[in-house]
């Protein structure tokens, strides 16, 4: 595990520093968690993407290494935002016959990144502000499973 973590921290000194020297923001206070990266990994994230992932609600250090390592920092792959949710899999697919729905499921996507964006949408369900509320507002309404998925798909817009 050493090892793994001393050549995750050599790639991640290798990418380009896109902050511009600006200065991280204080680091919010939150419980370790057992699988966390066992080094600072918060530093380089926020100098190859330019802005800090971690003050998202929800995303811990570990969760922005998945996205950054699925995703990058190019997002110009995607012409819109729509495309990057279709892309992730977080978007609706309506199925429709004669004014009937015959379905309302997601559409299959990239699993390492909608997978780390469903846990950290599990982690809002005792957070103290706006997006743990909205969470807790549509699994009362949608039920647990959409809810994840639509607080999966509101990180997604955030990052």
């Amino acid at each position: 595990m050493t090892q793994c973590d001393q050549q995750i921290t050599a790639h991640l000194e290798t990418g380009g520093d896109q902050s511009a020297g600006q200065p991280l923001p204080p680091k919010a206070r939150r419980h370790t968690k057992t699988n966390a990266p066992r080094f600072e990994a918060r530093t380089p994230l926020s100098r190859m993407a330019g802005v800090d992932l971690t003050t998202i609600e929800g995303i811990e250090e570990g969760t922005a290494l998945v996205l950054l390592s699925a995703i990058g920092t190019d997002m110009h792959r995607w012409p819109r935002v729509k495309h990057f949710w279709s892309w992730l899999g977080l978007c609706p697919q309506h199925k429709l016959s004669g004014g009937k729905v015959l379905s309302r499921r997601v559409r299959p996507g990239a699993p390492r990144v909608t997978v780390a964006l469903r846990l950290a949408a599990r982690r809002l369900h005792h957070a103290q502000r706006a997006l743990g509320a909205c969470f807790r507002r549509m699994q009362a309404r949608l039920g647990t499973p959409k809810a994840l998925t639509a607080t999966a798909h509101k990180l997604a817009r955030l990052v």
